[in-house]
């Protein structure tokens, strides 16, 4: 049964009313104290404090820094071999933000801490006031003269021995101070891909003070392709820690793959609920983002699923905004229509950081493994194209929950929309066509036959490029079968026109209809070739279901079945040449591009 929503209240506000006290590194092994970290610098390694001997442990191996205002540590690696936070290895002179439950091993493997946090509770006067405070901070910048600035960034963004270059330091703006500054989920480098998130101004209004919600709530947004709860006790932050849920918070208590009914689950781990506790304690906002089709399909019921929604939430106990993503299009992972409601609608005006923010869930493309422990294959890699979508740092959930070491191998997209874009961008006076010696039209009347998936561009390639220059479209959609675009096109041929067949044309047989009627002519054809591939084309398709209400939904059967089919063209067929149509995408906005360089395929 729900608490109240007084009760819940009081709670949340009995959280909140805590503040860092203390941030103390204490070994695993328990073989010495617990060390203290300042909120100077403290530095950890081979010394007679810690017992170590090991060579390989630099005497300044770690430099750690507590920031007890934002209640985080920031961990950076000074010695020369690696050392390892949460079972992610930290690049040298690079900066991470870590909280209580991180476990720190100085060597991979070796000499293991964890972090621990005292809090005490705060009377109403010790509670930061933001309003007034960002005012103070902006008046204080005011006043600083050039000196003064060139002395608070040495000392504020260096810590340990290392450089300007390595600098962990992050301006309260909400902008990165050095691309090298990272936290602990990810380092502040410029995004993978350009992220459509608004951005603060420079002058920031005052906003609204961060209070907590006062009871459940449900949303149905979209047509109902996208359900959101909110739990009571739910409060704005802009640090976001967000999850997927199946396979990550929770699994199948069955064993199977998909659970047996809408009971069929339990908690995934046991580390989950404590963790999520520790995070809320430290001022994130607990995020849901899940995938569930099968609500859209009509296989669970909506209300079913509210109720698991709901008692999830309460066997976690935290306060959590829960996002149901039911079916296709800009709402699914990996797709960012979920965080970008969150960003936009569901945040209280509060801008996010997305470099203290991060992304934990199974779908992370990784091999099936043995050793050390068993994993299947993962079903897909949706989950890490979202936080690579997004710009924000992705775990799985056995190092973000179990501190296990994962390696950087997961099996790639075989297509990479950003790498595409980016070599179209470089390559300058790149010709439309190949071989280079290929001519766009030819010099008396022909017949053009158009060879690609759906989705590769045949079709605006043909009109932006052909039909200008008065050749005749013929093209199935339009007319309805192939045997009518056969007469279609010889009575075309017949009134001395050029002939574009606008059709997928997979295989010998249906490019031989053509090529019969020409031959008998006496017309020369060519073919053209559309340089795209399959998961090229699915994102391109995909894209055009996004960006245009008008075009017709198509399957991935329809796909699939051109590719079982396809046959390269070759000259035996009886074309006089066989051209490379190389694919240059337009885009109407730059919203629009930027939606393009994100990968919109679960795999």
């Amino acid at each position: 049964m729900p608490l109240p929503a007084l009760c819940v209240t009081v709670f949340v506000c009995k959280i909140m009313s805590e503040i860092l006290k203390e941030c103390f590194l204490q070994p695993i092994s328990h073989n010495h104290p617990p060390i203290r970290i300042n909120t100077e610098q403290t530095i950890v390694g081979r010394s007679p404090e810690t017992l170590i001997q090991d060579q390989n442990c630099s005497r300044k191996q770690v430099c750690l820094k507590a920031n007890l205002k934002d209640g985080y540590v920031l961990v950076k690696t000074l010695g020369l071999n690696s050392s390892v936070l949460s079972g992610k290895e930290m690049q040298r002179n690079v900066g991470y933000e870590a909280v209580e439950g991180d476990t720190i091993e100085l060597l991979p493997g070796l000499y293991k801490y964890v972090l621990k946090f005292v809090y005490e509770t705060a009377t109403p006067n010790q509670l930061p006031d933001e309003q007034s405070s960002s005012e103070m901070k902006h008046n204080i910048k005011a006043e600083e003269t050039q000196e003064e600035k060139k002395h608070k960034a040495q000392k504020d963004g260096s810590i340990g021995n290392s450089s300007g270059s390595g600098s962990s330091k992050r301006s309260r703006d909400g902008e990165t101070a050095a691309v090298e500054s990272t936290s602990k989920r990810s380092k502040v480098v410029l995004p993978e891909t350009i992220i459509p998130v608004k951005q603060e101004p420079e002058t920031k209004p005052k906003l609204t003070p961060k209070t907590p919600t006062t009871a459940d709530t449900w949303q149905a947004v979209d047509g109902k392709l996208l359900h959101i709860y909110t739990s009571a006790g739910v409060m704005a932050s802009e640090k976001i820690a967000a999850y997927d849920m199946d396979g990550t918070l929770i699994k199948t208590k069955s064993g199977n793959v998909f659970p047996k009914s809408i009971d069929d689950w339990q908690i995934a781990f046991s580390e989950v609920p404590n963790k999520l506790k520790t995070l809320h304690r430290n001022g994130f906002k607990l995020v849901i983002f899940t995938n569930q089709a099968g609500i859209g399909k009509g296989k669970v019921r909506i209300e079913d699923f509210r109720q698991k929604i709901e008692s999830l939430v309460r066997k976690l106990g935290v306060p959590m905004q829960v996002f149901i993503s039911t079916g296709p299009g800009v709402y699914r992972k990996p797709r960012i229509g979920m965080w970008q409601t969150l960003c936009d609608r569901q945040n209280d005006g509060i801008p996010i950081d997305v470099a203290r923010s991060f992304y934990v869930g199974d779908a992370a493309g990784r091999p099936e493994q043995q050793k050390p422990f068993k994993r299947r294959k993962d079903h897909s890699c949706a989950d890490r194209l979202l936080a690579l979508n997004v710009g924000i740092s992705f775990q799985t959930p056995e190092q973000h929950f179990q501190n296990k070491r994962e390696t950087d191998q997961w099996t790639r997209p075989e297509f990479d929309p950003k790498e595409v874009c980016d070599a179209m961008d470089k390559a300058v006076n790149v010709p439309l066509l190949s071989p280079i010696s290929a001519r766009l039209t030819g010099d008396g009347q022909e017949v053009i036959v158009m060879v690609g998936f759906p989705g590769s561009g045949k079709s605006h390639f043909v009109r932006q490029q052909l039909a200008p220059k008065g050749y005749e479209i013929v093209n199935r959609d339009t007319l309805g079968s192939w045997q009518r675009c056969v007469v279609h096109m010889e009575t075309c041929l017949r009134q001395g026109k050029s002939v574009v067949i606008d059709n997928l044309n997979p295989d010998v047989e249906s490019r031989k209809r053509y090529l019969l009627v020409a031959a008998r002519m006496k017309v020369p054809v060519r073919c053209f070739v559309m340089d795209v591939g399959y998961k090229h084309a699915r994102h391109n398709n995909e894209f055009r279901e996004l960006t245009d209400n008008t075009h017709s939904t198509i399957s991935e059967m329809v796909f699939n079945s051109y590719k079982s089919k396809y046959k390269e063209p070759t000259m035996v067929e009886g074309f006089t040449e066989i051209v490379r149509v190389k694919f240059v995408p337009k885009f109407t906005s730059k919203s629009h591009e930027q939606l393009y360089r994100m990968y919109l395929l679960e795999k």
